[in-house]
């Protein structure tokens, strides 16, 4: 009979760590505390995820003179779980004069509990409008986009991503009143050099913040001022994103 009384409490004890167990396991699945946009992060449980944000791009003087594009780009993107090897990811990069849609799959590898990697391929089409002046002016073009990820996860709760991409020109085609130029021609464009910083902001968001060294012949968002150089630029870039 006294026996009762110890029963009774190990009893309450054994239904509270069977309830609080599982809640804590929940809490500390990837997709909880380190969801992210850019990391090469295998998604397990989520078929979706998706980020929004901007982009910030500063254009060198001596090309643009005295123009200089600072007007923020609306960034869109969206990832679809094909497989846990494989990600779809969508974006869209809109500042109504350009604008630019892209696509692709990224097949995610871990190399151990703190480190990722990922290997993919983006496709791009790019197309703006400007009438300046009377001319009525279109440009459009598709590029194509080697991509390759490295990151680290770290104790805190911080995702570092060093990104790498290439760019191939596939199509260009640009007319500015009566006179049009197209060019069909594959040519090596340039690469971008990222590095992103993802981590918890506010309740369940997260923040994705990265800063971007594009060396290319020819950059998209510029298309209004000049199509092809004989040298690299440098365009410097800051994407802020929050994911949905």
């Amino acid at each position: 009979m006294q026996s009762t009384p110890f029963s009774a409490r190990a009893l309450a004890l054994l239904l509270l760590l069977g309830c609080t167990v599982p809640l804590y396991s929940q809490d500390t699945l990837p997709e909880h505390k380190h969801a992210a946009i850019i990391f090469p992060y295998p998604m397990t449980t989520e078929r979706w995820r998706a980020s929004l944000g901007f982009t910030l791009l500063s254009t060198p003087e001596d090309i643009t003179e005295e123009v200089q594009i600072r007007v923020p780009a609306l960034d869109f993107r969206v990832l679809r779980k094909i497989s846990p090897q494989f990600i779809a990811e969508g974006r869209i990069m809109a500042q109504v004069l350009q604008n630019q849609v892209i696509a692709g799959v990224h097949w995610v590898k871990p190399i151990s509990n703190r480190l990722f990697f990922s290997v993919g391929n983006d496709v791009g089409y790019w197309f703006g409008f400007l009438n300046l002046e009377g001319f009525n002016s279109h440009g459009s073009g598709w590029f194509d986009y080697p991509v390759v990820r490295l990151g680290l996860k770290t104790p805190k709760n911080l995702l570092i991503t060093l990104r790498a991409q290439t760019s191939f020109n596939l199509h260009y085609s640009a007319s500015n009143g009566k006179a049009t130029v197209s060019k069909g021609t594959v040519f090596y464009n340039g690469e971008t050099f990222s590095i992103a910083l993802e981590q918890p902001f506010f309740h369940h968001s997260h923040l994705t913040l990265a800063f971007s060294a594009i060396y290319n012949y020819f950059y998209w968002q510029t298309w209004p001022l000049f199509y092809q150089v004989n040298r690299k630029i440098f365009y410097p870039q800051t994407t802020v994103g929050f994911i949905l």
